[in-house]
């Protein structure tokens, strides 16, 4: 058999650690990670046209339209040599921007993370992050070497604005109905993978890695 390039997609709830295993996989297959969440945020800072019009939207509350998050995501696809594989994790969130990129870049792997809304309130209100490099940490599970100091940078660690209950809960249910529904979406393309994501991060790295090799994937 083969050996395949990766071209795979992590989706699962808010705190299910996504960004954390895109880019350990992305380090292990040694393709780019591309992170919806960060990018949207480059945007802004950089105050692109496209930056202005996320800055707009995510200042008032309301959704992206996935207009807007398709031509960014696409702008970024296209500046790689997408034969040489990739990691996106924060995106597609829903069956419409799934169908788009599919026809953008054809995805071989959706890695689904599953964790309990119990679980994603508990990690997201003990996050904290670097204001500096975005390295995130969690206060009881994997906290920082000085309380409040990034140990990779020195910067100053902050908790994100939207890590308060009523925010994670409200962004839970904003998955459970609009996200969700790609479980059934990849598994009509034949390229889903269910991981438990409750575990400790190297025990869900190794079991991905586990599964995927199995299913043809060269790193």
């Amino acid at each position: 058999m083969s050996k395949k390039t990766l071209h795979a997609v992590l989706f699962g709830p808010p705190g299910s650690g996504k960004g954390t295993q895109g880019q350990l996989l992305a380090d292990r297959f040694d393709v780019p990670q591309i992170g919806a969440g960060e990018l949207f945020r480059a945007e802004i800072a950089e105050k692109t046209v496209q930056g202005k019009l996320l800055k707009e939207y995510v200042g008032s509350g309301v959704l992206v339209p996935d207009e807007l998050v398709n031509a960014v995501i696409t702008n970024q696809l296209k500046q790689l040599d997408l034969r040489k594989g990739f990691v996106l994790d924060g995106y597609p969130r829903n069956v419409e921007q799934a169908t788009h990129l599919n026809r953008v870049a054809k995805i071989n792997l959706a890695i689904q993370l599953k964790i309990p809304d119990k679980e994603a309130v508990r990690r997201l209100t003990g996050r904290v992050q670097c204001v500096d490099c975005e390295q995130v940490y969690h206060l009881t599970d994997t906290p920082p070497i000085k309380p409040g100091i990034c140990a990779l940078c020195g910067g100053k660690l902050k908790k994100r604005n939207d890590d308060t209950k009523d925010l994670i809960r409200k962004r839970l249910e904003t998955f459970h109905f609009m996200t969700e529904p790609l479980v059934t979406y990849y598994r009509q393309q034949g390229v889903l993978l269910t991981i438990t994501g409750e575990q400790a991060i190297p025990y869900v790295f190794e079991e991905i890695i586990k599964k995927i090799g199995k299913l043809g994937f060269k790193s």
